[in-house]
């Protein structure tokens, strides 16, 4: 079940990589929608994604070289670098939120509001443990 209705969502994000960033893929849409708007440390992305430091540098080089994300120095910490989306990054963020967003409208039109309300908060409930755990490194 679940397995469908992730081929089904990947087709949305496929489709929006062919109109806005052609070559970029479920994982790089992820890390971009995962930036917060001041960004944050690549240390960060590592910990959250639960990703070794080399898997995330190979995430990151497309979005980088595709002037999707910018990577910089801390200014609190310059050992540390900061990852953020420049507005091209924020551009292919919102049409993927967007295309997410109608799918979802879509869904709910097919098994009703209530039941689609009630389908989100247990994703969302589900979504939330699974990164607090991969945060607490469990």
């Amino acid at each position: 079940m679940l397995e469908q209705l992730l081929l089904d969502l990947r087709r949305t994000v496929s489709a929006v990589a062919e109109e806005h960033a052609p070559g970029l893929g479920a994982r790089h849409f992820r890390l971009l929608s995962a930036l917060p708007p001041t960004g944050t440390r690549v240390a960060r992305l590592v910990e959250v994604a639960g990703l070794t430091k080399q898997a995330m540098a190979q995430t990151l080089r497309p979005l980088e070289d595709g002037g999707f994300v910018e990577v910089v120095p801390d200014p609190t910490d310059r050992r540390a670098r900061i990852v953020r989306r420049t507005e091209a990054g924020e551009r292919i963020d919102r049409a993927l939120r967007a295309a997410l967003a109608r799918r979802e409208q879509e869904l709910a039109s097919r098994v009703g509001a209530d039941r689609w309300a009630i389908t989100a908060e247990v994703l969302r409930d589900l979504w939330r443990d699974t990164v607090e755990t991969r945060a607490a490194g469990a």
